[in-house]
């Protein structure tokens, strides 16, 4: 009872007392001389309390990615703040007056609320902030924009409602909002009949972006009347992926002449129609990755006379050799095909893209060669990164980017088959500019010091993941990589070695050059381990099975090219077999990894390397961790992965599924979750005796200062009297003090007596003294005429 008493004591004034934003906030100046406070990710359960601010004007407040769930009444009191963020938090309820002191000073709101409770825009924000230029609310599940909901703001320039599982929008849901220059309306459940709402009021907007939505088609009408009404001159982006428009309702581009920027990602887009874009010659960025388009023809992208940016990865393209559909992109800089298995590549394919494209990516394209006669790559003449990684190219042909010697930078080769670094440009190596070689994942087994040197300006070299030969023919390289690399980065390059045996696992960066011998069979080694598979360390391995053969080690392996999953809920995966016999069939099994329940098997065909499988029908609510296994005779590989955070990237699936990861993850989670509560234990104690001491030591105190200071107290014999401290002043006469001393002491015949007279009261007059003493009995001396002041 006395210990809960204690406890609800300390901890109420705790709980109902703000938190000074000085104490656990920081404050500070930008480079751009704006002024902050940052309290984002501290754990704040509440607004911490700014009365303190000494009416400081500040231009953002953060309380980002907290724990904040209740804005009270004049939460924000003594503060002026301009931009005040509130992601990253669950607001479940606000206070009609918790804005009330920012109303004038309040430009611009980012809130993040908690959707199983809020249902509709607070009155605080509705009708408190008027003066906003900038709205942003995130997870509020309106369901319904109703009529007149921001009749109050006539200066908002930007709106931004995400995540609020609106459906529809009444008439006049967006009236009096004529300065609106922006809108994001993403992640909702918004149809095709959001477009006759839009048009009514929003006179100036210049973005639009309705992502995620539900909608099918764009009424041209709608497009028609905006473009005359908004304001599209600058700015012009229009931002429509993840939805489900079709080859055919694309009509509507062809009014948007003043367009700069178009997103079409993962929609249902089969082919594009010819001259579709004829009008549009102002865009600058196009973006069709993830449709199914099947072929181009050369009318395809005619009128994009201005396009520097486009994307055509992840389709199903299939181009002629006589094909031209880029002759109209002259002023093309960035090109990517990336995930196109079925191209067709030429020279002509290329053609209109000589002088101006820079970057050209065609990572997994199922290139298996290049042909020296009808080579694409020599036609560039400024390229300055080409990216082929996750290929079967075994080698290129001489000269292969011949005309890019003096502007090639960076070229990716990672995960294909090469043997020895490939010659890029022919002749004239000392004028090449490259400085990024990356050779990962391939079948390399030793260098040529001539190969690697006539790369003058050569920085990086990529050699993760290939079988090295650890021998005296590489001691050359450890001297390379101390001369061009940085000391400090050395040890973090992942170069192992597959032979010799007593150098078998080891990093070439730190084994010792006095280890690193030739032998007789040196070369039959580094021969043999060519055709080995190869052991990636670009991520973290489970275990790697291994079998010993004639002295060598065989890793029996997968190596998984690219796993991704889009939000479609189409899962791809591309894999590469490195056996020299391809199975039957691959057994691909998906796993719940709570459960282990098997959610989806199929049967592949063993020739094929990648599969696209629609699996949004078989994941389940509750999880998001899934395992998926690749079987064939005898052995079984696994990864656990988590689908919604999938990352395109080179992989590694070992035979071992059983991780210690999740049980270690498990210890330190209880082991924290005890430390923490024996520290929090620990701190009450000390609080709990802090206070019942100090309690004490006040109760004593008011005590001694109750009792009568007037009253003449004869205490016991022998007893001990506290007093508190006394100023005694004494005023005897000056010419009678040292005969008034002897009669003391002669009058005086007991011990106490002549202890008591002996004090010096001169001294006690300047200092404050406890007084410990027993007081002698008044008859055992005479009582001197000296006139004593005393001062409590």
């Amino acid at each position: 009872m006395y210990i809960q008493l204690i406890l609800m004591t300390l901890i109420l004034p705790i709980y109902y007392c703000q938190i000074d934003f000085q104490t656990i906030c920081q404050a500070g100046i930008r480079q751009d001389n704006t002024n902050y406070i940052h309290c984002g990710r501290k754990q704040l359960s509440e607004i911490p309390n700014f009365s303190r601010t000494t009416n400081t004007f500040y231009d953002e407040l953060v309380l980002n990615d907290n724990q904040i769930s209740e804005i009270r009444q004049n939460a924000f009191q003594g503060l002026r703040v301009k931009r005040l963020n509130l992601s990253g938090n669950k607001i479940r309820s606000i206070d009609s007056r918790g804005f009330i002191e920012l109303a004038n000073y309040l430009e611009e709101l980012i809130i993040e609320f908690d959707s199983s409770v809020n249902y509709e825009i607070p009155d605080a924000i509705k009708f408190n902030l008027i003066n906003l230029r900038s709205l942003k609310l995130i997870n509020l599940n309106l369901t319904i924009i109703r009529n007149n909901t921001f009749v109050k703001y006539r200066k908002l320039e930007e709106l931004a409602i995400t995540k609020s599982n609106i459906k529809s929008i009444e008439f006049n849901g967006f009236n009096s909002l004529t300065t609106l220059r922006s809108l994001h309306l993403d992640q909702n459940q918004l149809n095709d009949n959001i477009w006759s709402v839009l048009m009514k009021y929003l006179y100036n907007l210049e973005i639009l972006t309705l992502s995620q939505n539900n909608i099918n088609s764009l009424k041209e009408n709608f497009l028609l009347k905006n473009l005359k009404i908004l304001d599209l001159s600058s700015n012009e982006k229009l931002y429509l992926q993840n939805n489900e428009i079709n080859s055919l309702q694309l009509t509507f581009l062809t009014i948007l002449n003043s367009l700069k920027e178009l997103n079409l990602d993962f929609n249902r887009l089969t082919f594009l129609p010819e001259s579709l874009f004829q009008f549009n010659t102002k865009l600058t960025y196009l973006s069709l990755q993830g449709n199914d388009l099947n072929y181009l023809t050369n009318k395809s992208l005619r009128g994009l006379k201005n396009l520097i940016y486009l994307n055509l990865a992840r389709n199903r393209l299939q181009l002629q050799s006589n094909q031209q559909p880029f002759q109209d992109l002259n002023s093309l800089e960035i090109l990517n095909l990336d995930r196109n298995i079925h191209l067709n590549l030429s020279k002509l394919i290329f053609q209109g893209l000589e002088t101006n494209l820079m970057e050209l990516s065609l990572q997994n394209c199922n290139l298996t060669s290049i042909s020296l006669l009808n080579n694409p790559f020599d036609l560039f003449l400024n390229l300055q990164r080409l990216k082929l990684s996750s290929n079967s190219l075994k080698d290129l042909p001489e000269g292969f980017l011949k005309n890019s010697i003096d502007s090639l930078i960076s070229i990716d080769l990672q995960r294909n088959l090469f043997q020895s670094i490939p010659n890029l440009f022919e002749k004239d190596f000392p004028s090449s500019k490259l400085t990024d070689f990356d050779l990962s994942s391939n079948h390399i087994c030793t260098l040529n010091k001539n190969d690697l040197y006539k790369y003058k300006n050569l920085k990086t070299i990529g050699l993760t993941g290939n079988p090295l030969h650890c021998n005296c023919h590489l001691r050359w390289l450890k001297q390379w990589l101390i001369k061009n690399y940085d000391y400090d980065l050395i040890k973090f390059l992942q170069w192992t070695c597959a032979t010799p045996v007593n150098l078998v696992g080891k990093q070439l960066t730190v084994i010792d050059e006095h280890d690193m011998i030739c032998s007789e069979n040196d070369y039959s080694q580094c021969q043999h381990t060519e055709n080995l598979p190869i052991k990636s360390t670009s991520t973290q391995l489970t275990s790697i099975k291994t079998t010993s053969i004639s002295s060598s080690t065989i890793i029996d392996e997968l190596i998984i090219n690219d796993i991704s999953y889009n939000p479609n809920g189409m899962l791809t995966i591309t894999w590469e077999y490195l056996l020299s016999v391809s199975p039957k069939y691959f057994h691909l099994q998906i796993y719940d990894e709570i459960n282990r329940h098997i959610l989806l098997q199929r049967l592949i065909d063993g020739k094929q390397r990648s599969i696209e499988i629609d699996i949004k029908d078989y994941l389940k609510e509750y999880s998001s961790m899934y395992m998926i296994c690749l079987n064939i005779p005898h052995n079984k590989y696994c990864r656990n992965i988590q689908l919604q955070q999938v990352k395109s990237s080179s992989l590694v699936i070992s035979t071992d599924k059983h991780e210690n990861y999740q049980s270690s993850q498990y210890f330190y989670l209880l082991s924290g979750i005890l430390l923490g509560a024996i520290f929090v234990c620990v701190m009450l104690i000390i609080v709990c005796c802090w206070r019942i001491r100090h309690l004490s030591r006040k109760k004593l105190s008011n005590s001694i200062e109750k009792s009568p200071t007037n009253t003449l107290y004869h205490p016991p014999p022998h007893s001990s009297i506290f007093y508190r401290p006394l100023n005694i002043i004494s005023y005897p006469p000056k010419q009678q003090q040292l005969q008034q001393q002897q009669q003391q002491q002669q009058s005086c015949d007991t011990s106490e007596c002549s202890m008591h007279s002996s004090t010096d009261t001169s001294q006690l007059a300047n200092d404050c003294y406890h007084i410990y003493q027993q007081i002698p009995p008044v008859y055992n001396c005479q009582i001197h005429p000296i006139r004593t002041h005393v001062l409590v």
